[in-house]
Formats: C-alpha cells, structure tokens, sequence
C-alpha cells in the first residue's frame, strides 16, 4: 500500500496588493517579449514557444491593459473562499493528514462546496430576516464544477497560481499543506476581548494536477490579504500553449510532424484514431468499433497507461486547416475547438485579406484534467484526450 507524503509549504509576507503583483507581471512579460526588432527577440522565448509567441503575448498584455478594471475584478472574484472547520463536524488534524488518490480529494472539495454554499445561504436568510425582507437573495459564487477553476490556472510565464481570500490573516495565522494529489490552506484567528476569548478556524482544499511541480511550490500573502500559490508546470513543451480569441489560454494542437519527432525521440505513442478490429468479447472494442464506424465526438476510452479511464474526442477538420490554425480550450464541462485560418490575396498593387474561423464545442465529464490535455491533427481528424479524475460510472 502506497503511503502518501505531506509536508508544509512556508507563508511569505508579499508587501504589494494583488492589483500591483498584476500590474509587475504585466511589466515583466512587456519587458520578455516586448515589441522589437525580430533580431533582438528572445532566443529562449522562439526555441520554447510557438513562433508568434511573442505577438499574442503582446496582444494578450494590450487588450488586458484596456480591460483592467474588468480584469481586476474577474480576480477577485474567482478567489478560493475558506470554508469554517465546525461546518464538518472533523478535528483540525484530518485536514493534514495525506489525502490518498485523486478521487479522495475530489469527495472533499465537493464536500467543501456544499458546506460553503450551505453556509452562505444561511447567512443570507438571517440577513434577510433581520432587515425585514428588503434585501434580495445572497447566492455564493459557484463553479459548474469542482474543478472549474483549472481552465484559469495557468499563468503567463509557465506556472500555475491560484489565489485565496484571506483578508484580516497574517502570515503566522495561516498553515498550507500539500500532498501527492491536493493543497489544504488552513487560516486560524483568536480573538480577545476583556470577557472572553475566542477563535475560529477555516480551511479549504484543492486539488493539484501531476504536471504541476508541488515541490517548487511558493505561497505569497499580499497586503491586501490575498494568498497566492504559485509553482511552475512540470512539461517543457511550450510550443503548446496559445490563446483563442477570448483571450483565453488554450492548447495548440501537434502536427504530423511532430508527433512522428516525438515518437522517435521520446518512445511516446501517438493519440490513435479509435479504429480497431472488432471483438464481440471486449466491452471496450464494442466502444471502438462504434467510433470507427463513423461516430465523432467524446467518448470514454480504458487509458493504458494509468489503468484508468481518459476522454476522447476526434472533430473533422477542413483540409484548409493546419495544426497552427487551431486551439483547444477545456472550460468547465466543454470542450471549445475554434480554428482560425487568414489568406492574404494579393494582384497587382491591391491586396485582400481573407479569415476563415470556426467553432465547436461539446458536453464532457466534469472531472478532465485540464492540465494534461494532449491534442494532434493526423488526417483531418483533430484528436483530443485527457485523463478522467473520476471513473465515468460516478458521473
């Protein structure tokens, strides 16, 4: 039986707000990629990066600097919330010990969510009540799911950050643990008064995908009490990353050509077509046989390689478009496809501009890994996979 290691993770006192850590990021990724010469860009940035990295950064860096106060609040907004301790009737102590698998962790995040959304409800009818019915009703921001707020984990500059209110919490009142599969945050504040003294303790966990390295993981306070946890993300492939036209990052497909590299350098095997010789006596070639039969979209297939289940989608592709031309982009319980093609015609001293764009999305479990999609174009098939956190037969 494999025993699951734990260990502390350091507060650090970060004395800026969230809006100045903003506006610094900004300030870096204009200074790495910043518009210049094609000679003078980063060779760094063009070996790890798609080759117009260094145009959708930009693009992304402008059109967030003239959405700022839109962005600001999106932030604040999308913020963990701690959950209070006595709303799950456990000791302080269970929410150290290691969480076990992944399916652990999604059962106490679920259960954290609904201790939450019982709790605000509560508060907001006593509001209610105390102010004679005045008020409207109070509904805590909820995701669609547990694990929604992965699609906007990933940060300029290869890392992961997710952030947590904690206003009115200093650096020594707060505890972050991390596990093989999740990070608990724990907040606790005493409170004295000349009659009595009192305390309150809060936590909240998450869960962390294997790609991301929990062993560079940092935790930042703010001075205006936000907590951010930072860690850089395990892959080196960068080329991968890109944006859709939200703004939005998303993941680049791999050609032919690359897939076949990587085979060869890597020993990795390629997504394959769900094409296979039929077998009445296997469950999972009766599902196969369906897809090759001609049926596109998501389905759930045996992953080899973990002994799980993964995802699986394949999307018709116009021969128009290259693996350059598209995106993938996991948002809550969708899949987004969208593709971009721009044809410049030119005749004589007149030249004209012609965009192709497309969009397709479908319905997929909950419980995707957004962080370890894996996406490749082979014979007008886009090919999407990713692996499921939970066996489909729980959705």
């Amino acid at each position: 039986m494999l025993v699951s290691r734990a260990w502390d993770i350091p507060v650090r006192w970060d004395g800026r707000t969230l809006e100045q850590c903003h506006r610094d990021m900004m300030s870096s990724l204009r200074n790495r990629f910043g518009r210049r010469a094609s000679g003078d860009r980063s060779c760094l940035a063009q070996l790890v990066h798609a080759p117009d990295w260094n145009d959708e950064v930009n693009r992304w860096v402008e059109e967030t600097q003239d959405r700022w106060n839109a962005e600001m609040k999106r932030l604040r907004e999308e913020m963990f919330s701690l959950v209070p301790m006595d709303l799950f009737g456990v000791s302080p102590s269970d929410f150290f010990e290691p969480y076990g698998d992944v399916h652990s962790v999604l059962n106490r995040m679920d259960h954290q969510m609904r201790a939450l959304t019982q709790h605000m409800e509560q508060e907001a009818n006593q509001a209610a009540s105390t102010e004679g019915g005045k008020s409207g009703p109070l509904a805590p921001r909820t995701s669609s799911s547990s694990l929604d707020f992965l699609k906007d984990a990933y940060q300029l500059g290869e890392d992961g950050r997710v952030r947590f209110d904690l206003q009115g919490y200093g650096p020594d009142d707060i505890k972050v643990s991390t596990s093989d599969n999740g990070v608990t945050v724990h907040a606790k504040k005493v409170v004295q008064t000349d009659r009595a003294l009192s305390s309150r303790e809060y936590s909240r966990t998450i869960y962390i995908p294997k790609s991301v390295d929990k062993n560079q993981l940092e935790c930042h306070l703010t001075e205006d009490g936000v907590l951010m946890l930072e860690a850089p993300v395990k892959t080196a492939d960068y080329k991968s990353i890109t944006f859709d036209r939200d703004r939005q990052l998303s993941i680049k497909p791999h050609s032919e050509t690359e897939v076949g590299q990587k085979r060869k350098s890597e020993d990795e095997l390629a997504i394959q077509p769900t094409a296979t010789t039929f077998r009445p006596d296997r469950l999972i070639d009766c599902v196969l046989y369906c897809c090759s039969a001609g049926v596109l979209g998501p389905t759930v297939l045996k992953d080899d390689k973990s002994g799980g289940e993964k995802l699986h989608v394949e999307i018709p592709v116009d021969p128009e478009f290259t693996a350059d031309d598209l995106c993938v982009r996991m948002d809550a319980n969708r899949v987004v496809v969208s593709g971009k093609k721009k044809t410049v015609d030119k005749t004589g001293n007149s030249s004209s501009i012609f965009i192709k764009e497309f969009s397709r999305s479908y319905d997929v479990p909950q419980t995707v890994d957004t962080f370890s999609v894996n996406a490749q174009l082979q014979g007008g098939k886009l090919l999407v996979e990713a692996p499921l956190l939970r066996p489909s037969t729980s959705q």
